[in-house]
């Protein structure tokens, strides 16, 4: 057919409206965190499912009221003008300070005995519903519009619809990711999103403007609203693999490269590259079903060994996104299976594009909401290879039904069979074998425990690898100890800064594998609070208790397995001395543990006279500047320890002297019992006195400050273009 100018409009505004979706998606998501307890991984699972339900809803009640709708190009314009203005309203809240009222309601649902997460899925709910309904029924309405209004006969141009809006989805993600957040922050990018949106709604219902045309609806609208047909059953299953494969793509992609923003916007943005190649091509390739789903599943199982491969190579510096790109590529070649049956199925369904369009996505969308829950759940459990095991079996199990319901040769239909028997045999097995496998020993010694909260890895020399970035050392055990990086140091600078040599109780945000918290707990009769949201560390905990000096059944240390951000809001103990230490400074997500309005809520928690102790230095540059500028704004004094690594803040003055370390080192408590071994053991270099680094890395250059709107912290390179660089100390 000729494409006439309200079929440019159209993809030029789908593509406006996939770019503004996607933006919205990153920031909504990113700034739920905040108040809803994201960094945990079952409130970010709630987020998710929020977010897909919604987009489902969406879908459904627009298939059901787009054959009856006489303008539906309007209706699409409409939908991309409701997006902006509650876009708009989104972005205005976010420029309110609410967090305190977000979590006086919390603490009133918790008092009534109402569980945390379900006012995680109320708030999410409310939230998100609107947006989410909206954006939902985007493409049943495009669909409406290319088959009533401009035409369409081809069922294959409805998959080029759905290409148009994920090709946008994947410039969106590059976009919001590696330029609008770290350049612009949160709200700006949001109104980016809005600009988008106004375009996509002028160029749809202006520039694209048509006729009305009757409503309509199908002779079998009611037969097939009562039944499910096969392609809308597969397209549920593939939205289960495809959303199942893509978290474990993720997680391979942050083992070998780190969980960073460029790591998570490269991998989404392969992830939608490669589902629209896929789409494009399953309107213009006619490949069999079933053939496509056995080469896909033969694809999904080599994401093992590329893992291995990729590991292996010289991987430089994380962050180095031209090192990423190999293994995106290679991770990717099985999205564009997904998206080839995925156009393939949808393509077969439409008769009445958007109704049949609206019933597929939605249900596509509801078995991607039963990928996440079985594979955060379940399946992030197990190691990768029972994972992409599974993935690929289910997939085979989708071949067979497709054999045998095409297949009109009997001799074939043995085939089909055995495809189903053998998919659901190697699901079984998978997770059987998985589950008796969890924790792994690798041939070079590495020991790796797998887990819905993250991988840990414990190397033979005892480095802790949290989602493949170093997070500490093991200590071997009470006499080894002392003189580790800055688990230690982190924990005796913050005592020695605290006026009583005897504070009462401390708190470590991030308490990892315990050594910071049993340090503390070296002092008499210091009580130890510890949050960790990491649950597969208490597996390490256990497994190696005199490595972890028994921090797990520790005494004076009381775990608490919870995003500490949300229990510092919602416990008013007070601290006299609190640990904060971020895995890293770049790590995607780390700002929440760094902004000027988490330090606030620390501040809060401080008893009189306390400190706290932050990491703070990945090297020298900007990262450093802001951390330093931050605690500079929340706090009167500072002083660092060991090259800027750790930063102490208190109201009060600190005083570090020798004297000082003297009468300390003179107590007979455990912890300065062995600052007193450590200070002979560096007395060739000055001893525990020459850790201290005075006032030079505490000096601020700027005003620049992390905030949650701008999590600038975690891109170091657009960091180093906006703080200006630290002078030579004096």
């Amino acid at each position: 057919m000729t494409f006439s100018r309200c079929w440019y409009a159209l993809v030029a505004g789908l593509v406006c409206s996939g770019v503004a979706g996607i933006v919205n998606q990153v920031v909504w998501q990113r700034a739920l965190k905040v108040v809803l307890g994201g960094s945990e991984t079952l409130s970010s699972m709630i987020v998710v499912l929020v977010f897909l339900g919604g987009l489902g809803l969406g879908s459904a009640l627009a298939s059901r009221r787009a054959a009856q709708a006489t303008n539906p190009i309007a209706a699409l314009a409409m939908v991309e003008l409701g997006l902006a203005l509650v876009n708009a309203i989104v972005a205005a809240v976010l420029g309110l300070d609410i967090s305190e009222t977000v979590y006086a309601m919390q603490r009133l649902a918790v008092g009534f005995g109402i569980p945390l997460r379900m006012v995680y899925a109320l708030g999410a709910a409310a939230c998100l519903l609107p947006p989410t309904l909206l954006m939902g029924a985007t493409i049943p309405l495009a669909s409406e519009v290319a088959q009533r209004q401009l035409g369409g006969q081809d069922r294959a141009l409805v998959p080029v619809l759905f290409f148009v809006n994920t090709a946008g989805a994947a410039v969106g993600a590059l976009v919001a990711s590696l330029w609008w957040l770290p350049w612009w922050g949160q709200r700006a990018a949001l109104f980016g999103a809005i600009a988008l949106n106004v375009v996509a709604a002028i160029w749809i219902g202006v520039v694209g403007r048509s006729k009305p045309v009757p409503g309509r609806m199908s002779t079998t609208y009611t037969q097939v609203r009562r039944s499910f047909t096969q392609e809308e059953i597969l397209g549920a299953i593939l939205g289960f693999v495809s959303l199942g494969y893509e978290m474990l793509l993720f997680r391979a992609l942050s083992l070998s490269h780190g969980p960073l923003p460029g790591t998570f916007a490269l991998g989404l943005t392969a992830f939608l590259v490669a589902w629209a190649t896929g789409v494009a091509l399953s309107a213009r390739m006619r490949v069999p079903e079933p053939v496509l789903a056995v080469v896909t599943a033969a694809a999904v199982l080599l994401a093992p060994a590329v893992l291995v491969w990729d590991r292996a190579r010289e991987s430089g510096d994380y962050g180095d996104l031209a090192m990423l790109l190999p293994a995106v590529a290679v991770y990717a070649l099985p999205v564009i299976g997904f998206g080839w049956l995925y156009g393939r199925l949808v393509s077969r369904r439409a008769e009445d594009w958007g109704r049949d369009v609206g019933r597929y996505a939605a249900l596509n969308t509801l078995g991607s909401c039963a990928g996440v829950l079985v594979f955060t759940l379940g399946v992030y459990e197990l190691p990768l290879a029972a994972g992409t095991s599974f993935v690929a079996a289910v997939l085979v199990v989708v071949a067979g039904v497709e054999g045998g319901m095409a297949s009109q040769d009997a001799a074939r239909r043995p085939l089909a069979t055995g495809l189903r028997v053998a998919g659901l045999l190697g699901a079984a097995v998978s997770l059987g074998w998985g589950a008796l496998d969890r924790d792994t020993v690798g041939a070079d010694g590495i020991r790796t425990y797998w887990g819905s909260d993250g991988v840990v890895e414990i190397h033979p020399n005892g480095d802790v690898m949290l989602d493949g970035l170093w997070h500490t050392r093991l200590t071997e055990g009470p006499n080894g100890h002392v003189g580790r990086p800055y688990t230690w140091v982190m924990a005796a600078a913050a005592v020695l800064a605290h006026p009583d040599p005897h504070p009462k109780r401390a708190l470590v945000i991030g308490a990892g594998v315990g050594v910071s918290g049993v340090t503390l707990a070296g002092v008499d009769g210091l009580q130890v609070d510890g949050y960790e949201i990491n649950r597969t560390l208490k597996r390490v905990l256990v497994d190696l208790p005199e490595q972890t000096l028994g921090a797990l059944y520790h005494e004076r240390l009381r775990w608490i397995w919870q995003d500490a951000r949300t229990g510092l809001a919602l416990d008013e103990t007070r601290y006299d001395i609190i640990l904060s230490a971020p895995l890293h400074l770049r790590q995607a997500g780390s700002s929440l543990l760094l902004s000027r309005e988490y330090l606030r809520l620390v501040k809060s928690r401080l008893a009189e006279g306390g400190v706290v102790a932050v990491y703070s230095n990945e090297g020298p540059g900007a990262q450093t500047l802001l951390v330093q500028a931050t605690l500079a704004e929340a706090f009167e004094y500072r002083t660092s320890w060991y090259d800027g690594i750790v930063t102490v803040a208190s109201d009060q003055p600190i005083e570090i002297t020798p004297a000082l370390l003297e009468t300390r080192m003179g107590r007979p408590d455990l912890l300065y019992r062995q600052m007193k071994a450590l200070d002979r053991a560096l007395s060739e270099t000055g001893g525990v006195y020459a850790l201290w680094d005075g006032d030079t890395h505490t000096r601020v250059v700027g005003d620049q400050v992390i905030v949650d709107d701008w999590p600038l912290v975690e891109h170091p390179k657009v960091a180093s273009q906006l703080v200006r660089k630290r002078p030579s100390a004096e």
